[in-house]
């Protein structure tokens, strides 16, 4: 397994575990998303034998840092690739941010006790954040 910024040349695999992951109502990224964070290297890769099997994307503020997306392809979830993409992101921002900043569904359990177990705290309930439901606001200090 290796993780590094995402290039140029990732982009195909990208939109194919955006599209195995979010549907529609979840507003998922183009093509043209993708390049914009790609060449501002706000997207994180996690390789198996040199191949793109999931992705963090964050955006970058004075001293927070927001995971905007994560996403695993379907054959490589519950290995603990979204869990070191998120330990990779914090080593990053370790110096340069306060601290990480995420959302998620409030019945997206598997999800919620990822990052309850990263050491993630509930901020705030976001009442219909999503529009199928409500969030949840998540800080974890770096």
């Amino acid at each position: 397994m290796k993780i590094d910024f995402a290039v140029d040349r990732d982009l195909e695999k990208l939109l194919e575990i955006e599209d195995q992951t979010f549907d529609e109502n979840s507003y998922p990224l183009s093509r043209r998303n993708f390049l914009y964070h790609i060449r501002r290297r706000h997207i994180l890769v996690v390789k198996i034998d040199s191949k793109v099997v999931g992705y963090l994307l964050f955006f970058t503020y004075k001293k927070s840092w927001r995971i905007y997306s994560i996403a695993i392809a379907e054959e490589f979830r519950r290995k603990g690739l979204g869990r070191s993409l998120i330990n990779y992101l914090r080593e990053y921002a370790a110096g340069k941010a306060g601290y990480l900043l995420l959302e998620v569904k409030t019945d997206n359990t598997q999800a919620l006790n990822l990052y309850s177990l990263l050491g993630f705290k509930s901020l705030k309930i976001l009442k219909a954040y999503y529009p199928d439901g409500d969030g949840i606001k998540m800080h974890l200090e770096v």
